[in-house]
């Protein structure tokens, strides 16, 4: 955040919403998950398309085409949060929402999302009613993130160093009979994972808590199937002494089916509380292309 942007308020959101923190949404450092984040937006989007929005039809899907994550400061158990939203965005066929996670006053994790709607996988207006039940949520102030532009080299499978297999299972799926968008996102941050422990040697209990994302960006190119078994690539786009930059695919055979960015802590602190410095180690993982 700049010190031109505002930071938003509770208020400034026009619904708000109260999520019951599970054991589950727990990380290992005994912190809300990544994961969990994104589910509890998504519980807002199926909230208001059951209640709000016009019935879909056989043929129609409101379907997630990108989410994303900023987390400002660590969420832990014993708060009691609430999750601000609106829409920010309406176009044609797509809106965009806008998240705000809140520990008191305190903006403790921001998130983006497009819903896009589809006519037999196709993406299809809004109709009237919808634009109407969207006005009620309507706040333009909020932050709406515009499409990033990425090269033609990040469609291409071999140019990200590390690659993570994934099989799909039949509890990823939701009512469309795809995987589902939060599980897709969860799969991004198995790979960052997998990177992180293979770096460090695959330790026992899995990689060091401080090198987890502080935030990561979806872009979903196509839908994702089961049965199946994909390949979630991980390349590093920059390295410094203040973080890393990684760009990950997901990839059936060699198509992209999805895309996300995401950064983090190059350095952390290990179980006896040395510092451990990876810069060195994330240079042969640099993207190729």
């Amino acid at each position: 955040m700049t010190s031109t942007e505002t930071r938003p308020t509770l208020a400034g959101y026009p619904r708000v919403y109260e999520p019951q923190i599970r054991y589950s949404d727990l990380d290992p450092s005994r912190r809300v998950g990544r994961e969990a984040l994104f589910r509890w937006f998504e519980d807002v989007r199926v909230d208001v398309f059951q209640n709000a929005l016009p019935s879909r039809g056989e043929r129609g899907a409101h379907l997630a085409a990108a989410i994303g994550l900023d987390v400002r400061a660590p969420l832990r158990i014993a708060e009691h949060y609430r999750v601000g939203y609106g829409i920010s965005r309406v176009g044609r066929s797509s809106f965009a929402w806008a998240y705000g996670v809140f520990d008191g006053d305190e903006l403790v994790a921001t998130g983006t999302s497009t819903s896009v709607y589809a006519e037999d996988e196709r993406p299809a207006a809004l109709s009237g009613q919808v634009r109407e039940a969207l006005a009620a949520l309507y706040a333009p102030e909020l932050t709406s993130v515009p499409r990033p532009e990425r090269p033609a080299a990040r469609l291409v499978r071999e140019n990200y160093p590390f690659r993570y297999d994934v099989r799909t299972r039949f509890g990823d799926l939701d009512t469309n009979r795809h995987v589902n968008n939060v599980a897709l996102a969860g799969w991004y941050l198995d790979g960052l994972a997998e990177l992180h422990t293979d770096v460090l040697g695959y330790p026992e209990g899995g990689p060091l808590d401080g090198l987890s994302p502080s935030d990561l960006a979806v872009e979903y190119r196509s839908v994702v199937h089961y049965p199946g078994i994909y390949q979630l690539r991980v390349g590093v786009l920059d390295v410094d002494d203040t973080g890393v930059r990684y760009a990950c695919g997901l990839f059936d055979g060699a198509t992209c089916l999805g895309l996300a960015d995401a950064s983090g802590a190059v350095r952390a602190a290990d179980g006896e509380g040395a510092d451990v410095d990876l810069r060195a180690a994330f240079e042969r993982f640099r993207m190729r292309g």
